[in-house]
């Protein structure tokens, strides 16, 4: 019987993991294990506004995005290749093309991260309008969950 659960395909799906400080239980002082979906790939499709979660080739969640008014995410094969929990926009994921010889953004300054922590409350503004400079972003709501269950790694595509 354990043999079959370990061979279904939904048990390849979810990891365990320890959350991160907000999931601990003040009873016990210890971090509680929880399931969370295995991210494989994000897909951010810039004419419909989405960052889509994938994982075994099955949609795991999805975001609305907001742009640079120029729409200046240029189209590609990236990976996250770092973390910013400094982030003037909350929290931020370093993005770099996977294919070296791309000239555009080669470097990894694109980057998809929240709104301002400065605007406080009023961030919700900015939600789904074409805001930021050079990047990709979502509400900081949605930035903490795709930060907490995407990896280093995890390949990005950029659609047109």
């Amino acid at each position: 019987m354990k043999a079959q659960f370990m061979k279904s395909s939904s048990a390849l799906c979810f990891s365990v993991a320890l959350a991160n400080t907000r999931a601990f239980d003040d009873n016990a002082g210890y971090p509680r294990p929880i399931l969370v979906p295995r991210v494989d790939k994000l897909v951010v499709d810039k004419a419909r506004r989405r960052l889509t979660l994938m994982g075994c080739k099955r949609v795991l969640r999805s975001y609305r995005i907001s742009l640079g008014a120029k729409s200046s995410a240029p189209a590609g094969r990236y990976a996250i290749i770092g973390r910013n929990p400094k982030s003037p926009n909350h929290l931020a994921l370093r993005l770099a093309r996977q294919s070296p010889s791309a000239a555009e953004h080669a470097g990894g300054s694109l980057q998809l991260h929240g709104t301002p922590d400065w605007l406080g409350p009023l961030a919700v503004a900015l939600r789904g309008s074409d805001w930021t400079t050079g990047g990709i972003g979502l509400a900081n709501a949605d930035i903490e969950e795709v930060w907490n269950l995407a990896q280093d790694g995890t390949p990005v595509v950029i659609r047109p």
